[in-house]
């Protein structure tokens, strides 16, 4: 998840940890990491964006071959998602 918070989402100003965008991730034996990601709408702008950010984050690191970002539509996105930091950052605390 560390490298993950580096991935600071361009609209929001924030990380897409904080932002509750990742749900999971697996590095299997064949050092494909997989994440699993929600967006805040389905065909976000900046989908494209973000996994190329997600994914140059984590393919730098040691034991990753490959990354793979899939995307999980249930449940939605809402901010109830969102981190106490990303709930102060974006002034709903």
């Amino acid at each position: 998840m560390l490298a993950l918070s580096q991935v600071i989402d361009p609209d929001f100003r924030v990380d897409v940890v904080n932002l509750g965008f990742i749900n999971e991730i697996d590095l299997n034996d064949q050092d494909l990491c997989t994440v699993n990601m929600t967006l805040t709408v389905l065909g976000c702008p900046i989908m494209g964006t973000l996994e190329e950010m997600v994914v140059n984050a984590l393919d730098v690191l040691d034991g990753v071959e490959q990354v793979k970002i899939e995307y999980r539509l249930k449940p939605a996105w809402s901010v109830e998602r969102l981190s106490p930091y990303a709930k102060a950052m974006l002034g709903l605390s």
